[in-house]
């Protein structure tokens, strides 16, 4: 178990990591099996699934976590939308940290890119640390 990320481990514009997946036929079936495999939903399931690819690279690579951290807005810019099969690669980096009404604030931005590169999300989160 790697070290917990407590506010200290932050740097503003700093990689935190990468996070790597297939979407593949299992994870497109537990989706489907979730909110049902309606074909005149595809491009709106395509794109929350593209949501939980991205909060899926974020708790893979800041973990573990200190209990307690307030999820206080996301912002999600979709470029493309992922296909079945394709492997996502998503960065996670801190971009902003600061100390305001004695809360610790960071933002954290996930940028996914599929075959070739292709872009297919820019998400930010705004956190409130616990400790």
């Amino acid at each position: 178990m790697s070290e917990i990320y407590i506010y200290e481990r932050f740097t503003p514009d700093t990689l935190l990591g990468e996070w790597q997946e297939t979407l593949d036929s299992k994870l497109h079936a537990q989706w489907n099996e979730m909110f049902g495999d309606h074909p005149s939903d595809g491009a709106a399931r395509a794109a929350g699934l593209a949501v939980a690819c991205m909060m899926r690279a974020y708790l893979g690579v800041v973990s573990p976590r200190p209990p307690g951290n307030i999820h206080a807005r996301q912002e999600m810019t979709l470029h493309n939308l992922p296909e079945l099969g394709e492997v996502i690669r998503s960065r996670v980096w801190c971009r902003d940290k600061e100390m305001r009404r004695e809360r610790r604030h960071l933002t954290i931005e996930v940028i996914g890119s599929g075959h070739e590169n292709r872009p297919l999300y820019t998400g930010r989160m705004a956190l409130i640390w616990a400790r």
